[in-house]
């Protein structure tokens, strides 16, 4: 029995080892490139430990992944891997860059528009995100470590960021860190400045007309042409929004500490975007996807935790909106029907539910279930007024509230 650590042994001559899998599609360039890697360890006839130790730098389960045909190998392995096969450098990175191209799934050239063309971010995001590429897809280690070398900071976190297109560099010094991580050369430098700055001019004029705009709209919501904006008003159109001030209001532009009246999630504001709509809570569409998730696997019942009364009753009923507040995690159930509602009552079912938000939720949480009936509960009209609400916004009521 072969041990796990060895692919290959020696028999005199003879290479003998477990044959390798197929490439999942050779016809790809990702699979082309696994096809060329493969042909020239076989060329030599030496296992991947042998060829690990000609690299002297990786091991061979990394060499043998970079040509399985599963997913691009980094560019510093493709080469190691060819030099060590002595094949060619060039052919290599072609088939390696051809591979970058289809994994992305651009079709055709990655590096973005070319930094004479560059108008505003988004331009100079795409523009870097192909950079980066085109340069061998460095690790941002490296690119790190290139940029300290030339005296200038790059973390690995800011490198990914603006790679990714989730931070556009805020400097001209974090730009030109970035291209040192990407080897660009000095003289070659210029042009992506140049770009920086008018991006930096398109977004400081974007700034200015989005000011006017608001300084417009603000004269529509206030109580009158020449006021701003009061506090109440602040708060009336807040609340319709959907969020709860958790400080004063102290601006139409200014960013507004709230939180959002369903999972209790705190962000900033600006009134203006919640005027135009703009301003939504990140975090309820999560909260739900993961909540009807766990009621999913609640349904199913795979732990038998459930009596048959209680999963006919579950199946029947209707989960709604949830919410996450001060450690309460509120998960709203609406019945149709009293003969539903009795079968839940006892909330046996409850910790079957917890077991399975546990999975899902990613948040520490103590679980509140409250059941919705048509007509809300007996004896609290405030409450059966705003469970009408849920049910409502669910579609399963008609007419008014």
């Amino acid at each position: 029995m072969w041990p796990r650590s060895c692919t290959a042994v020696e028999t005199g001559r003879t290479t003998v080892g477990r044959p390798e899998k197929p490439i999942p599609d050779p016809l790809s360039s990702v699979g082309k490139l696994a096809g060329a890697l493969r042909d020239g360890r076989k060329s030599l006839g030496i296992s991947y430990a042998e060829l690990s130790a000609r690299t002297r730098e990786y091991s061979a389960a990394t060499l043998q992944r970079a040509a399985s045909g599963i997913g691009v190998p980094k560019r510093e392995v493709a080469r190691a891997f060819a030099h060590a096969c002595s094949l060619d450098l060039d052919t290599i990175d072609r088939m390696w860059l051809a591979a970058c191209r289809e994994r992305r799934g651009s079709g055709g050239a990655p590096e973005g528009p070319s930094p004479n063309l560059i108008k505003d971010f988004p331009d100079l995001s795409a523009a870097l995100e192909g950079l980066r590429l085109v340069s061998g897809a460095p690790s941002y280690r490296v690119m790190q470590n290139r940029a300290r070398q030339a005296g200038l900071a790059l973390s690995r976190s800011t490198a990914q960021r603006i790679s990714r297109r989730r931070q556009v560099p805020g400097s001209a010094a974090c730009l030109e860190a970035f291209l040192v991580g990407c080897e660009v050369p000095l003289r070659g430098r210029d042009v992506w400045l140049e770009a920086w700055w008018r991006a930096q001019q398109q977004a400081k004029s974007q700034r200015v007309e989005h000011v006017r705009e608001a300084d417009l709209l603000e004269a529509v919501v206030a109580d009158g042409p020449a006021s701003p904006v009061t506090h109440e008003t602040a708060l009336r159109l807040l609340r319709k929004a959907g969020f709860d001030a958790l400080e004063r209001y102290r601006g139409f532009q200014a960013p507004w500490t709230v939180a959002c009246d369903r999972c209790a999630a705190e962000r900033r504001v600006r009134l203006s975007d919640v005027v135009l709509g703009q301003a939504t809570c990140l975090e309820c569409p999560e909260l739900n996807e993961r909540v009807r998730k766990a009621w999913a696997d609640l349904l199913e019942d795979r732990t038998d935790q459930l009596s048959r009364q209680e999963a006919e009753a579950l199946r029947v009923a209707t989960l709604l909106k949830s919410r996450h507040q001060r450690g309460h995690l509120d998960v709203h159930v609406f019945v149709p029907d009293e003969q539903t509602g009795i079968a839940l009552l006892p909330g046996t079912w409850h910790p079957a539910l917890e077991n399975a938000l546990r999975h899902h939720v990613r948040r520490p949480f103590r679980l509140e279930v409250m059941l919705v009936y048509p007509d809300g509960p007996a004896g609290s009209r405030k409450n059966g007024q705003r469970q009408r609400r849920l049910a409502k916004a669910a579609g399963l009521l008609e007419g008014p509230i």
